[in-house]
């Protein structure tokens, strides 16, 4: 696949500090995937509408904000001290709404420590398992890290494939060859 413009990272900055304090936490402890879980329960904690809305209220203080998240972890046995002293820093800081990308970025994180690297598979229809598993191993090969595609179907492209890794583009999209097409006979008539 031609290798097509770059693009801006996908996890910001300021989501990009607390992911790699977590993942040295996660390093010193030993244990990734207990981090992974913890940030997964925060976040699922946090997808509650009404504590959503608390933590984000202009209208509660920020002592009755930790007073409300102290209240939750203490009924909570699945998050233990660290992860509700993530929590409440994320509640201080008025940061809630960063946990995804400090997921994705400590997941970028893990991935990297463990040689592969996650990639974004846009296809104008469902591929079988077997292609796909095709396609990773021929990405796998070209970036010598284990590829995992994540998938999705955007009927637009009407063709081909278009794979985001991280912020390369790799674009063999039927659409992105017609627009390439049109462009060059543009091109070639304009300079007879």
């Amino acid at each position: 696949m031609p290798e097509a413009a770059l693009e801006a990272p996908r996890v910001p900055s300021s989501a990009r500090h607390y992911a790699e304090a977590v993942f040295e936490l996660a390093r010193e402890e030993g244990d990734l995937g207990r981090w992974e879980r913890r940030l997964e329960r925060i976040e699922e904690l946090l997808s509650d509408p009404e504590l959503a809305e608390a933590v984000s209220s202009p209208v509660l203080s920020l002592g009755q904000k930790l007073e409300l998240c102290r209240a939750l972890l203490a009924q909570d046995d699945r998050l233990d001290r660290e992860a509700g002293n993530l929590l409440l820093v994320l509640v201080s800081g008025g940061r809630t709404q960063l946990l995804g990308a400090i997921r994705e970025g400590y997941q970028e994180l893990v991935d990297r420590q463990q040689g592969r690297v996650r990639a974004e598979l846009t296809t104008a229809v469902r591929l079988s398992p077997e292609v796909e598993a095709r396609l990773a191993r021929s990405l796998s090969e070209r970036l010598r890290l284990e590829v995992r595609f994540r998938s999705r179907v955007d009927p637009e492209l009407l063709g081909g494939a278009v794979v985001r890794v991280g912020d390369r583009v790799f674009d063999a999209s039927l659409r992105t060859k017609l627009e390439q097409l049109r462009q060059d006979l543009l091109s070639e008539s304009a300079s007879r």
